[in-house]
C-alpha cells in the first residue's frame, strides 16, 4: 500500500480516465462513493463472491485506494456494515420520539422499522449475509454494540415512560421488544420470495403493506399494554409534560453507556476508578491553545496530602482562580478524567482552575476529602503571588459529587471568616431526599440510576441519620443560607437529583444570594461530559464560564 504522499503525486486520471482530483479535495466523498458501490456488491454476492477489481470499476476511485482506506476486503465488508446501521440509527434519531405520548412513540418506532427495511432491501441482505457468517466480522467492528446500544435505550425510554403513566405491564425489557419489532420487519423482506411463492404476493402490494404496517404497531402494543387497557383509551391519556432529550446526549450516551457496559453497576472500586480514567483518556479533546496544563503540587492537609493540577490560561496576572472539584459520585474521577471541563473553563473564563485529586470514598467516607478542601484554599490564598492569583477573587466549583463538596465549603468559608468571590454549582448534590418527584420520574435514570446514585450516597456517608441532617454533607438542610458567595446553579433536566438543586436555588435566593441557575433542559447529569459530542455541551460550559469572567470582574 502506498503512503499518502505517493498518493498525491499520482496522475489527475485514473486507468479508465476519471478524473481523480477531488480525492485530495474530498477524501469523506471518496469513502462515500466507495462504501455505496461495496454495499451493493456484498448484498448481490455475498463477502466470499464480491469482488475488489469489480468494486473499484464501478467506483469514481482505483483498487489501489480501497486498500488505503480500508486495509482490506474484509475490512472494507465492516465498514459497509458499521455504515449500515449508523444510518438506520441516524434516522430513528430523527423520529424525536422522547417528545411523543409513549404509545405513539411505540408504534411509530415499530412503523418505522417495518417501513425501513421494506424500502432498504440491501440492508436485511447485508444482515443475512452477516449471519451466514456467523456474525463473526461484526464482532471485529469496535464501535457497532456501542452505535447501536442507542436502539435498545430509545426503546428503553419509550418503555419506561409508559410504565410510569400506568399504561404498560412491567417486566419486559426494551431488548424484547427491539426482537419483537426486527423479527417482523426483516421477516417482510427475507421470506418475500418464498412467501410469495407458497402464498401469492398481494400481501407484498402497496395494500398488503400498509396493513401489515399497521398489524406490526398493533401487535407490539397490545403485547406490552397493562391488562384490561387498550390502545385507544391508553392514546387518549395525556401526558403532563413533553420532554425530549437533546439529540447530542443522545450521541453520547451512546458511546458513554458502550464504555461501561462490560463492568458491573457496582464492581470494585479500584477497577471502576482505572476504567473511567481510561474512559477519560479515550474521550479527552486537545486543550484549548494557550492552556498551560503541566503544573502540579502537594498540599498537605489534616486528611493526608493531596494533589492539584493547575489548568493557566494565558493572561494578565494576577489571575483570578476556581478551585474546581471534578464529579464520579465521591468514589471515582480525578483531574484527568474533567479535564476536558477544567481546560475549557480556564481558557474561556480567564480563572486558573485548581483542580483538586481530593481523597475517595469508600476507603476515604465523610469528611475525609471535604476537610483536604480548606487547606487548599488557604494554600492558594498563601501562594497567591507565587501562583500568579488575586486572593480576592478565589472561587470555588464543581460538578455532582464536586458541586456538593463545593456547596458544603462555602458554608465553612463564610463561617470562618474566609472570602470567596463565587461559587460555580454544576448538577451537584445539594441533600438525599428521595422524596421528590424528579427522583421517582428518573428513577431508572438516563445515564444515572436513582439506585445508583443511593449506593454511592452511602458510601460516601453510611451514616443515613447525618445525610438527613448535617448541612456539610446536605447543604440545603443548613439552618441558614446568606452571606454565602454568588452563585451560578447549572442543572439537568433529567437527572433525579434535580428538584433538589432547584431547591437549594430558591434557599440561596431567599437568603439573598445572588444565583443564576440554568434548568437544563433537554439535558442529564453528567452532560458536561458530552463535550465533542456536538455543540449543547460546549455552549452551557462557555455560559458558565461567561459567569464566572463577569463575577470576577
Amino acid at each position: 500500500m502506498e503512503d499518502a504522499t505517493v498518493i498525491k503525486r499520482d496522475p489527475e486520471t485514473d486507468g479508465n480516465g476519471a478524473s481523480r482530483r477531488h480525492w485530495k479535495q474530498n477524501p469523506e466523498a471518496v469513502r462515500a462513493n466507495i462504501l455505496q458501490v461495496a454495499r451493493k456488491a456484498f448484498v448481490k454476492h455475498g463477502l466470499t463472491g464480491a469482488k475488489i477489481d469489480d468494486i473499484a470499476s464501478g467506483t469514481e476511485t482505483s483498487k489501489r485506494m480501497i486498500y488505503y482506506y480500508f486495509g482490506d476486503k474484509e475490512g472494507l465488508y465492516r465498514a459497509v456494515l458499521e455504515d449500515a446501521y449508523a444510518r438506520v440509527r441516524a434516522a430513528e434519531d430523527e423520529l424525536e420520539l422522547a417528545s411523543l405520548h409513549p404509545v405513539e412513540a411505540l408504534r411509530r418506532l415499530a412503523e418505522f422499522t417495518f417501513d425501513h427495511h421494506a424500502a432498504h432491501e440491501d440492508f436485511v441482505r447485508l444482515v443475512m449475509v452477516e449471519n451466514l457468517h456467523h456474525g463473526r466480522h461484526m464482532k471485529k467492528v469496535g464501535d457497532l454494540s456501542g452505535q447501536n446500544i442507542s436502539a435498545i435505550r430509545l426503546l428503553d425510554q419509550i418503555y419506561q415512560r409508559g410504565c410510569t403513566e400506568g399504561l404498560f405491564r412491567r417486566g419486559l425489557t426494551p431488548l424484547e421488544l427491539h426482537w419483537h419489532i426486527s423479527a417482523l420487519a426483516i421477516f417482510n423482506v427475507a421470506n418475500r420470495a418464498t412467501f410469495s411463492s407458497l402464498f401469492g404476493d398481494s400481501l407484498f402490494e402497496p395494500k398488503g403493506q400498509q396493513q401489515l404496517r399497521r398489524h406490526v404497531g398493533d401487535m407490539l402494543l397490545r403485547f406490552v399494554m397493562k391488562p384490561g387497557l387498550s390502545v385507544e383509551e391508553a392514546s387518549a391519556r395525556p401526558i403532563a409534560e413533553t420532554r425530549a432529550i437533546h439529540p447530542d446526549i443522545y450521541r453520547f450516551r451512546e458511546t458513554w453507556d458502550a464504555t461501561w457496559a462490560t463492568l458491573p453497576t457496582e464492581g470494585d472500586a479500584a477497577t471502576r476508578r482505572l476504567h473511567f480514567e481510561s474512559v477519560s483518556r479515550s474521550l479527552r479533546l486537545p486543550s484549548p491553545e494557550g492552556v498551560d496544563t503541566d503544573e502540579e503540587h502537594w498540599i498537605d492537609t489534616e486528611s493526608g496530602p493531596v494533589r492539584v493540577r493547575l489548568f493557566r490560561p494565558h493572561g494578565s496576572e494576577p489571575l483570578p482562580a476556581l478551585v474546581y472539584l471534578h464529579g464520579g459520585a465521591w468514589r471515582q474521577g480525578s483531574p484527568e478524567t474533567h479535564w476536558n471541563i477544567t481546560a475549557r473553563l480556564a481558557a474561556w473564563s480567564g480563572h486558573l482552575v485548581i483542580s483538586v485529586d481530593y481523597a475517595l470514598a469508600p476507603e476515604h467516607p465523610y469528611p475525609h476529602a471535604l476537610r483536604q478542601i480548606p487547606a487548599v484554599i488557604a494554600w492558594a490564598r498563601e501562594q497567591a503571588e507565587t501562583l500568579g492569583i488575586d486572593p480576592a477573587r478565589l472561587a470555588i466549583g464543581g460538578d455532582g459529587a464536586g458541586g456538593n463538596l463545593a456547596a458544603a465549603v462555602t458554608l465553612l468559608s463564610r463561617d470562618a471568616g474566609v472570602p470567596l468571590s463565587a461559587q460555580l454549582l454544576i448538577y451537584p448534590v445539594c441533600d438525599f431526599d428521595t422524596s421528590r418527584p424528579s427522583c421517582s420520574e428518573y428513577a431508572e435514570g438516563p445515564l444515572w440510576t436513582l439506585a445508583q446514585l443511593l449506593s454511592a450516597h452511602a458510601q460516601y456517608c453510611p451514616d443515613e441519620a447525618a445525610r438527613q441532617s448535617d448541612p456539610l454533607i446536605a447543604p440545603l438542610v443548613a439552618t441558614r443560607h446568606d452571606r454565602l458567595p454568588p452563585a451560578y446553579l447549572a442543572l439537568a433536566e433529567h437527572d433525579p437529583l434535580r428538584d433538589g438543586g432547584i431547591a437549594y436555588g430558591a434557599a440561596l435566593q431567599a437568603a439573598a444570594v445572588p444565583v443564576q441557575v440554568d434548568p437544563g433542559k433537554g439535558l442529564v447529569r453528567d452532560y458536561l461530559h458530552a463535550i465533542g459530542f456536538g455543540s449543547v455541551a460546549e455552549e452551557r460550559l462557555r455560559e458558565m464560564s461567561l459567569w464566572l469572567k463577569e463575577v470576577a470582574g
